[in-house]
């Protein structure tokens, strides 16, 4: 039996405000998570960042 994975979202700065779903996202929101299927169309307008990649930090 094939098991699914559960989506993997993305957490994406927002910069410019947009609508998605009905609902205004402003960039005092700071992030929002998205579904990589999501950010295509958001990515090419300049509305969202890339998204953000968590830091390790390295101990010496």
């Amino acid at each position: 039996m094939i098991t699914k994975k559960p989506p993997l979202l993305q957490e994406h700065p927002i910069l410019q405000p947009f609508r998605l779903d009905g609902r205004w996202y402003d960039p005092s929101d700071k992030t929002i998570k998205l579904l990589p299927q999501q950010t295509s169309f958001l990515l090419m307008n300049g509305k969202i960042g890339k998204p953000s990649t968590p830091t390790k930090e390295v101990s010496k």
